[in-house]
């Protein structure tokens, strides 16, 4: 499996601005294979109206009705943040075993907290999640936070 790419995660940071232009969460996810993206999704929280249209999720769904959750097990899938235990999950059973990511869930916990608030979210990391699986599952970042943090500006508060 390729290593990290910097041209990757600039495309995912670049689609979780744009969820964000659809009235979304911003967050993006990719899959490539052999450093070529094959498919794209965008958080659809708020258009789709259901809570489990992340973008990760809506990668995995993406590949499963175009037949080619194979693709998967072959490529690397970029998150511009660190996928909570719903993606992990998902990705697992799809058969992703590559999973880099920009933000890391603890740096949007704290972002996303209005000052004075109680963050609210998952303390287990992606890591933790991969290193609990019966198959191998690699999980590398963060990578370039503070880029991968821009799209989030404003947008919780």
């Amino acid at each position: 499996m390729a290593a990290y790419d910097d041209d990757l995660m600039t495309c995912v940071i670049g689609l979780s601005a744009q969820a964000r232009t659809h009235g979304d969460h911003p967050f993006g996810a990719l899959l490539a294979v052999d450093g070529v993206v094959v498919a794209e999704a965008l958080n659809r929280v708020n258009s789709a109206r259901d809570l489990t249209a992340h973008a990760e999720t809506e990668l995995v769904r993406l590949l499963e009705r175009e037949g080619r959750l194979d693709e998967l097990a072959h490529g690397v899938v970029y998150a511009s943040c660190e996928p909570c235990p719903l993606c992990v999950g998902a990705m697992f059973w799809a058969g992703a075993r590559h999973i880099v990511f920009g933000l890391a869930a603890s740096t949007l916990n704290r972002i996303s907290t209005a000052p004075g608030g109680t963050a609210y979210g998952f303390t287990i990391t992606a890591a933790q999640l991969a290193a609990a699986t019966t198959s191998p599952m690699r999980v590398d970042g963060p990578h370039r936070e503070d880029d991968a943090a821009a799209p989030h500006a404003g947008f919780w508060h």
